[in-house]
């Protein structure tokens, strides 16, 4: 997980104007909504008349006394000056300003985050896109076309909808829970502790399902990898596949594998379908739980939470249930994502072995001629050319005869470095290849393939 962050906040760095106005809107509208439900404490006092007029201030302190005492003051005074019907009039204006200003909040929070989103996701395929331009020829002789096809589109399409979909609520919703976990410890630690211990409970039954979840995607990715790479190999090969008459064995092995990967998204949706059901049993299950402690408290006579502030206690926590749904879903999201990221990141990652030496050279004339000596290359295990020497001069014409595959077209490809020899040298004007400047050594070439 740490390494995926890394690489995704990679992307973040030149969208971090954005990504702070979103924090500072989403935090915005998370104090306007904890401001929104504080204000029913002084509504219920009014309407069921359990809470005699405040004459005086206190200090300014970090305490739900202190805030509800000057809170009470400031409504005492309407009281006094209007009357209890002019008093709820401003109760519920209030309650109506502080909802009004969250929801503007939320929406400018969204506002910032589409440039951030849609910017993160072009920059992936602009970089994966620009890897597959610099990665050798090599490179795709070893890898299958449809493979590589699938993580530059359905990959990186995927990294969009899991990730960066999620990211939003990756920044908002544990500040929504640390601001209202606070707000319930200034209300009543006790309360608080007994719930943060079942909390971690049902943070790691959903961390395990997820886990799985991130498995069973990667399985999945590689398998539509596999279905691309049949499916290019039967649009590019289809007059030799109706030439054998093989319609219906390739059709066979194409439904095979598909199958396979019906399996498998069968598999990663189940599990993600469970993430919101799951979420909020465990949710609710922990709400009762606190309700029956949260009760007891109550009852006691010493106990310092109130019938009224054990209303307003469960109206907040209630706003906690949402954004730890939200949060456990945007887990599921990101884990699926993962898999799809290291999908892209391999191609990222891919070595580009043929490069510019250190010493290499420029040149801007062919002059001479082009020489092999003692040539031998292989693609993997099985060589493809065995002590080639030949030398071509200025101005000849050469023509390679030969049975197919034989290594004619490799031979060529060996010129401008689509490949690197195993051994020997290729010289150019009595020049390594190896040490002159590859942009250079392909300048002096035209290239028609057949």
């Amino acid at each position: 997980m740490r390494d995926f962050f890394k690489l995704v906040f990679s992307y973040l760095r030149p969208y971090k104007k954005y990504a702070l106005l979103n924090v500072l809107f989403n935090m915005a509208g998370i104090v306007f909504s904890l401001f929104s439900l504080a204000m029913l404490a002084p509504f219920l006092g009014i309407l069921f008349k359990t809470q005699p007029l405040v004459t005086s201030k206190v200090a300014f302190e970090l305490s739900q006394s202190a805030i509800l005492n000057n809170l009470y003051y400031y409504l005492s005074q309407v009281v006094i000056a209007y009357g209890e019907r002019s008093a709820l009039l401003v109760v519920s204006g209030g309650v109506v300003s502080m909802i009004l200003l969250k929801n503007a909040s939320v929406y400018f929070a969204n506002y910032f985050m589409a440039p951030l989103r849609n910017g993160v996701v072009r920059d992936i395929r602009n970089t994966i896109y620009s890897k597959t331009l610099q990665l050798p020829i090599g490179y795709f002789t070893q890898s299958r076309k449809g493979d590589i096809i699938s993580r530059m589109s359905g990959d990186v399409q995927e990294v969009e909808w899991s990730v960066m979909s999620s990211l939003e609520m990756a920044f908002r919703d544990p500040a929504t829970i640390l601001i209202f976990v606070i707000s319930l410890f200034i209300m009543s630690p006790t309360l608080t502790l007994f719930v943060l211990l079942l909390l971690p409970l049902s943070g790691l039954i959903i961390g395990k399902i997820g886990k799985t979840l991130r498995k069973t995607s990667l399985k999945g990715q590689a398998k539509m990898g596999e279905l691309m790479s049949i499916i290019e190999e039967t649009l590019s090969g289809l007059r030799i596949i109706k030439a054998f008459n093989a319609e219906k064995r390739i059709k066979h092995k194409f439904e095979q594998q598909n199958n396979e990967y019906t399996r498998i998204s069968n598999k990663i949706m189940r599990k993600r379908y469970l993430a919101s059901p799951l979420s909020e049993f465990l949710g609710v299950a922990v709400m009762i739980g606190m309700m029956w402690y949260g009760g007891i408290m109550v009852l006691e006579e010493e106990s310092s939470l109130s019938p009224q502030g054990f209303i307003i206690y469960l109206a907040i926590f209630s706003q906690v249930i949402n954004p730890a749904k939200s949060f456990s879903q945007a887990f599921y999201n990101i884990q699926k994502g993962m898999a799809s990221m290291d999908r892209v990141n391999a191609v990222l990652q891919a070595e580009d072995k043929i490069v510019d030496s250190v010493d290499a050279i420029r040149i801007n004339r062919f002059n001479h001629q082009i020489k092999f000596n003692n040539v031998n290359f292989r693609y993997e295990t099985e060589p493809v050319l065995t002590n080639i020497n030949l030398t071509v001069d200025k101005g000849k014409t050469i023509a390679l005869v030969g049975q197919s595959g034989s290594g004619k077209s490799t031979l060529v490809d060996l010129i401008p470095r689509f490949y690197d020899i195993d051994n020997g040298t290729i010289e150019f004007d009595g020049i390594p290849v190896k040490y002159i400047r590859i942009s250079d050594l392909r300048n002096l070439m035209g290239i028609v393939k057949q």
